[in-house]
């Protein structure tokens, strides 16, 4: 339980640190160097530890999963992170992540969602409807950039591929069985990252080019440069890095993953205080409640499934 609850507390750190990089360098910018750096370290590990697991059928499954998930996935979550802030695009992501991962389940692998899972489903929605009802009391952050129905979207598409990109990982553990490998979750994440970057390069890539310039007017000054530095490395090691790693560890420890993803699934009601504080982000009553019953929607999901 201990290790599935860092890994609870590690990616609400990963989530405040990437929005407050997204907001200082630009999402597609600052999710490129977060992937790069996370790519960077992996990579290095799985090759001095472990280049046994770096088998060519299971390497194109898990290489296919990171161009969905840590590719549009990240993509689309960084853009949320500077238009909605971290606390609604990590409730989109996360909570919605789990139905489109079973809706692909069914259409690709004909796996039907029951009549509880449905349930589930509903109750999921209904929460996040819940949160994104627009508090007209509320003056939105200065810092924020773009629409908030754009950011929506954005968070949208994280949860899509997240999902996604979740259900080809499983395709890759099931060719990876059939073939007797064993391959641990630092190799399979740094596998899944390297193909990230390319996706998120090909898009900061294409920001640079329709967006000519200096760097935002935040990141100038050695002081605010080193802050940015700090918020980027914060977001590459708490999540993909040492983050993964946990959530690894707490799959072996527990022997359950339907119980880590049910602890995991409690990230957007840890995130909300540093939300509060980093980004003075402050929920309503309404997108508190909404926010649990989502979580909420999500465990039961998560355990039907598995049981």
């Amino acid at each position: 339980m201990l290790w599935a609850l860092l890994t609870t507390l590690l990616f609400a750190l990963s989530a405040v640190s990437g929005q407050r990089t997204a907001i200082r360098l630009g999402g597609l910018r600052g999710n490129f160097w977060r992937l790069a750096i996370s790519a960077t370290v992996l990579s290095t590990i799985v090759l001095i530890a472990f280049p046994d697991s770096l088998a060519g059928p299971t390497f194109a499954w898990f290489f296919f999963s990171g161009l969905v998930g840590f590719g549009v996935g990240d993509v689309g979550l960084f853009l949320a992170y500077e238009r909605i802030g971290s606390r609604l695009a990590i409730l989109l992501n996360l909570c919605l992540a789990p139905i489109f991962a079973a809706t692909v389940e069914w259409l690709w692998l004909g796996n039907a969602l029951s009549l509880r899972e449905i349930s589930a489903a509903v109750v999921i929605l209904t929460g996040v409807a819940l949160a994104l009802k627009p508090d007209r009391t509320r003056v939105r952050s200065a810092e924020l950039k773009g629409r908030f129905s754009t950011g929506v979207v954005a968070a949208l598409v994280a949860g899509l591929g997240q999902g996604t990109g979740a259900v080809i990982s499983r395709k890759a553990n099931e060719v990876e069985h059939a073939l007797g490998l064993e391959i641990n979750g630092i190799s399979e994440a740094g596998q899944r990252v390297v193909a990230g970057v390319l996706v998120a390069a090909l898009a900061a890539w294409i920001w640079r080019r329709r967006q000519p310039g200096h760097l935002p007017d935040q990141v100038t000054g050695a002081n605010r440069r080193a802050t940015t530095l700090a918020w980027l490395a914060a977001a590459a090691l708490t999540g993909p890095v040492i983050g993964v790693s946990c959530f690894q560890q707490a799959l072996a420890a527990m022997g359950s993953g339907g119980l880590v993803l049910a602890v995991v699934a409690i990230t957007p009601i840890v995130l909300m205080p540093m939300a509060w504080w980093v980004e003075k982000d402050r929920p309503n009553r309404l997108s508190v409640i909404g926010a649990i019953l989502a979580v909420t929607g999500v465990i039961l999901l998560n355990w039907l499934r598995v049981s």
